[in-house]
């Protein structure tokens, strides 16, 4: 089955979990959980741990900048300890918008930080007593390891950050990828593995897919519409776009935000738009296009529902959850 991942979400934590559970159940491989504004991801992964029994549980994605790599080592061993091995660590730079205006922190030089990042993070998680001088300047940080080595994956967009994920992490996770898209990251991601000597087995290409299992596709859009028009207003995602054929389309969408009409930009997103970033349709024809995904490059689809508003929101999410679940109750 094309879908090997699914995404916890929901209004609450005990949301969250009923998916995880359910996935736990449904042999999905792995159960993800985002990081913008709600439920907290460590609190999540930390209540899913003691709710499932197998799945991996992993963060897509935490920011890197508002957690120091000596407080990710941390939290990453405890995890894996309370898991038993089962913790995945998702990171990603985030945004200037989520990172400067709402922790109000600084954001900087995110290739540079990043490659730091991770090799901090593996260092100090190991137990290593660590002295380092440059993005972060640490003197001496040690911590009591885990027995399990924690799987870094790194939220990758543009050619520099899928690289560096190629050189250096143990997976990447894209989103909102169009079939043309996941091609040239596919590319950009293995130029970063040959640069390092590694071999494409080292690295597991994965990607969110907004799906909606419906024969409406217009409520099913327009929650699609909601959600990527944050994304249009991102310059590192205004640039994916317009490389990626849409560039009439993000001048637009950004001209009527700009000038205040709010609803006319959401509504300015185009269902071709909307059809290349989100899997929508009846179950066979949603699998279809997350394999369509899969033959160009990626190793895994990971299930994010979509859902339109409406009575029982959360059980229409478990519905999909089960419609495209790798095997069937």
């Amino acid at each position: 089955m094309p879908y090997s991942g699914v995404v916890m979400l929901g209004a609450s934590i005990h949301d969250h979990l009923e998916i995880a559970r359910l996935g736990d159940e449904l042999g999905f491989d792995d159960a993800w959980v985002t990081e913008v504004t709600g439920t907290d991801a460590v609190s999540v992964i930390a209540a899913a741990a003691t709710a499932t029994e197998r799945i991996r549980l992993a963060t897509g994605i935490v920011a890197t900048y508002v957690r120091s790599p000596y407080l990710m080592a941390m939290t990453a061993n405890t995890l894996q300890d309370l898991s038993g091995g089962r913790f995945v660590a998702g990171f990603g730079t985030s945004t200037p918008a989520i990172v400067t205006n709402w922790h109000g922190l600084p954001w900087g030089k995110a290739l540079t930080h990043t490659r730091e990042y991770v090799d901090l993070f593996r260092r100090i998680s190991a137990g290593e007593r660590v002295k380092h001088e440059g993005e972060f300047a640490i003197r001496g940080a040690q911590t009591r390891p885990s027995e399990y080595r924690t799987p870094v994956y790194l939220a990758a967009l543009n050619k520099g950050m899928l690289e560096l994920a190629g050189e250096v992490a143990d997976g990447v996770l894209l989103n909102f990828p169009t079939v043309s898209y996941a091609r040239r990251a596919v590319e950009h991601i293995e130029a970063g593995i040959r640069k390092a000597g590694r071999q494409r087995s080292d690295v597991d290409i994965t990607a969110f897919l907004r799906t909606a299992v419906t024969d409406d596709f217009d409520a099913a859009a327009q929650v699609v519409r909601r959600e990527l028009i944050t994304y249009f207003l991102a310059p590192v995602y205004q640039r994916v776009f317009t490389e990626d054929g849409y560039g009439d389309e993000v001048e637009t969408v950004k001209d009527a935000w700009a000038s205040g009409d709010r609803g006319g930009a959401v509504e300015k997103i185009s269902d071709r738009m909307v059809d290349d970033h989100a899997v929508i349709g009846s179950a066979d024809e949603c699998r279809a296009k997350a394999q369509a995904l899969l033959d160009a490059g990626i190793d895994r689809a990971i299930l994010f529902p979509v859902v339109p508003d409406g009575e029982d929101r959360h059980g229409r999410v478990l519905e999909t959850v089960r419609t495209l679940a790798p095997q069937r109750l």
